[in-house]
């Protein structure tokens, strides 16, 4: 039976999960990378009375499809300011699935250039620096921390490197 893993690859807007997590995804025989921004265009009119932070849920929903299906990897990369949304994932995930949690770092200036670089995208603006600095106060709670000012081909390496050795499941 191949063995039911998840990785939470988390940080803030810019820093590169996408790229990362895609990369990561491909390299096993089968792989898969959820992306939160793409499951937050699911929801394209919602009311007041609505409940926010589906995503979380949804990942994890999708999560378990491709595991029972055999994957046997998938990466759900988002932002995960808390170590609450952290447990909302874990929570809806079934028992026996191991979900590591590895957070993409970078310094403020280098996220906030990467994030205005974005070709096709709004801009975040001022969200950017808040959600970075939130971050960084929640960063001893939000698993594995990996360098990711750098090269995507060794920032990659790092994080599989740290995924067989976690500090945090």
């Amino acid at each position: 039976m191949t063995a039911r893993r998840a990785v939470l690859l988390n940080g803030p807007a810019g820093v590169g999960k996408t790229t990362v997590g895609r990369r990561l995804a491909e390299r096993v025989p089968n792989g898969v990378c959820i992306s939160g921004d793409s499951l937050k265009e699911f929801v394209v009119s919602r009311d007041d009375r609505r409940p926010r932070g589906m995503a979380f849920r949804a990942a994890a929903a999708l999560t378990e499809v491709y595991l029972d299906a055999g994957f046997e990897l998938v990466v759900f990369e988002f932002v995960f300011e808390h170590d609450e949304h952290v447990s909302r994932f874990r929570r809806s995930v079934s028992p026996g699935t191991t979900v590591q949690v590895v957070t993409l770092w970078a310094p403020l200036a280098v996220v906030v250039a990467r994030e205005e670089a974005r070709p096709g995208r709004a801009r975040l603006g001022p969200r950017v620096a808040e959600c970075w600095t939130t971050m960084q106060r929640n960063l001893h709670a939000l698993g594995s921390v990996v360098t990711a000012d750098r090269a995507v081909d060794d920032v990659v390496l790092d994080v599989e490197r740290t995924l067989r050795h976690p500090l945090d499941t």
